[in-house]
């Protein structure tokens, strides 16, 4: 193995020279280079070959000959490239030879060595290699597609591409994707290449056998939406394209096809059949006419949420040349009402039409609150419609404590969280505030409880200091309260002018008789603060602690008091 090694080496002896003749590399680069090459021959000639050796041993050369090209642009030097990246490039081609031999059941090899003959122009190496790969791997419809795009796009040799897709049917009748390879093939051939009426009419033949051999093995409505597509790219208008167009239509009991010929529809590809669909009082282009025609019978037939999203989607895609942005909007408030009226919106659906209305702002109050109700009755599962409707009568509180009531009944509880927190982040005045304290008061107390430090905090910027001590009175008097409570209260007990000590050692009183047994913090901030105003009466209260504290966490409150006293 060493004399292999060293043979090697040897042999890269002059292409190293003269990377350093021509200063692309000083010797300490040199070397490294060397030594690095040395380290990678050493592993692959192994006796148990690992795949990783040879991956990072063509890795490295290839950022080497990358390396190499930035150093030429730099220099300005394009001399000696047959002594270097020539000399690289062949050494390469040995290595993925190697490689390919001792591990041929990985396909992924030999597309790693097709990009690089490509990327180094050894074209003559490719035919060989794909025929290997065929050879192994032909059981794969991939690898005889590969070997097809190589003759056509590489080689121009359309001949070739096509013998080799036809050779892959006869292992894959049933591979999609080799069939469009070819349907491909035989439109290039007909736009580009047939000359003649006699080679016209031959390749339409020949394209006419293919897509409905295709047809008979593939039974999935894709491959006929590929064929079509296929020949719009090429806008192919032989009479085949007719038959494909009517066997789409006859495999109209699945939605999908709908949705297709709806897109194709708008983008002004017309299939007779939909006429009977349009509705001549829609003032729309006749695109967006029969687009929407042929979804609203689809959704007669498949009345699915999911379908309904897709046509909004499509239409709000639709491009200036069918409508321009007025006529998209309202073709848009025409699917979303449609959708709307036939309780077919998702939830998204219904909050991007509600935004979408109050944006335009070409609807009343009284006409969007109708189409609330009417969602709230059909979905009244959904925030977003409670969420208008309490925004809606914002000025009065006794409504929105009405619309809150409706929703107790259909939404869960982080919903309906929501909903309260929204009332009090919208209440305008301080009698509305005291009012609805007042409401809130019959809510359930689940919900009562979670907004207790809002409610207290909002008490306080809208009505003082006395109605936020009076309603913090209130609230410690019906447990359970959060913790937050409290510290809200200590702030804005602090928050004044003339802070009062006693107020604010009462609220740490109640903290702690609340959460006490459990919230090492409360106590912490309860000793820094007595440690300020009265540091005899400190140890009472680290005594307290400890004695209130559950077991698990006592230690943990003594060693933040003991990190306190270091800092």
């Amino acid at each position: 193995m060493a004399e292999q090694v060293n043979q090697r080496i040897e042999d890269m002896i002059n292409e190293l020279e003269q990377m350093r003749r021509t200063d692309l590399y000083d010797d300490e680069e040199i070397k490294e280079i060397s030594r690095k090459r040395k380290e990678f021959e050493y592993h692959i000639q192994r006796r148990v070959k690992q795949k990783e050796d040879f991956a990072q041993y063509i890795a490295y050369e290839l950022a080497l000959l990358e390396d190499i090209s930035l150093r030429r642009k730099k220099l300005k030097f394009g001399e000696k490239k047959a002594d270097i990246e020539y000399a690289i490039a062949k050494r390469l081609n040995k290595v993925f030879k190697q490689f390919i031999y001792r591990f041929q059941d990985d396909i992924e090899i030999y597309f790693e060595y097709i990009k690089f003959c490509r990327s180094v122009g050894f074209d003559y190496a490719m035919s060989g290699i794909i025929g290997q790969m065929l050879q192994i791997h032909g059981d794969k419809p991939k690898v005889w597609q590969l070997a097809s795009k190589w003759e056509s796009k590489e080689q121009n040799n359309l001949d070739n591409a096509r013998n080799f897709l036809l050779k892959g049917l006869q292992r894959h009748a049933d591979s999609e994707v080799l069939y469009l390879e070819l349907f491909d093939i035989e439109l290039i051939t007909l736009t580009f290449k047939a000359e003649s009426d006699e080679d016209r009419e031959k390749q339409v033949k020949r394209a006419d056998i293919v897509w409905r051999n295709g047809v008979k093995n593939i039974t999935n409505v894709s491959f006929l939406f590929s064929i079509f597509d296929l020949c719009s790219k090429y806008e192919i208008k032989e009479s085949f394209v007719d038959d494909v167009k009517q066997e789409i239509w006859s495999r109209r009991d699945d939605k999908d096809v709908w949705s297709y010929i709806a897109s194709k529809e708008l983008n002004g590809c017309h299939w007779n059949e939909t006429e009977e669909f349009v509705d001549e009082e829609n003032n729309f282009s006749k695109e967006v006419n029969y687009f929407i025609g042929v979804y609203e019978e689809a959704l007669q037939k498949f009345p699915e949420v999911k379908l309904c999203t897709k046509y909004i989607h499509e239409l709000l895609g639709a491009d200036e040349s069918v409508c321009n942005d007025y006529q998209k909007i309202n073709a848009v408030k025409h699917a979303w009402m449609y959708g709307h009226d036939n309780g077919l919106l998702s939830n998204d659906m219904y909050a991007f039409g509600i935004e979408m209305f109050k944006l335009e702002n070409e609807m009343s109050s009284e006409e969007l609150m109708e189409i609330l109700d009417s969602a709230a009755k059909r979905n009244p599962a959904l925030r977003c419609i409670w969420e208008e409707k309490l925004l809606l009568h914002k000025p009065d509180v006794k409504k929105m404590m009405s619309v809150l009531q409706d929703a107790k009944k259909a939404l869960k509880y982080d919903d309906l969280l929501y909903l309260y927190n929204l009332v009090l982040d919208n209440v305008e005045s301080d009698v509305s505030l005291k009012n609805l304290y007042q409401k809130f008061q019959s809510c359930e107390n689940a919900v009562l409880l979670a907004i207790k430090p809002k409610l207290l905090k909002k008490m306080y910027e809208h009505n003082g200091i006395k109605a936020a001590r009076l309603l913090y009175e209130d609230l410690i008097r019906t447990p359970p309260t959060q913790v937050e409570v409290h510290l809200y209260m200590i702030d804005i007990e602090i928050a004044q002018d003339n802070p009062n000590i006693k107020s604010i050692r009462k609220c740490y009183e109640c903290a702690v008789q609340h959460h006490g047994t459990e919230n090492v913090d409360i106590w912490m901030k309860y000793m820094t603060f007595e440690t300020e105003h009265n540091p005899q009466g400190a140890p009472a209260i680290y005594r307290r602690a400890v004695g209130m504290l559950k077991k698990e966490i006592v230690d943990e409150f003594i060693r933040a008091q003991t990190l306190a006293k270091i800092k």
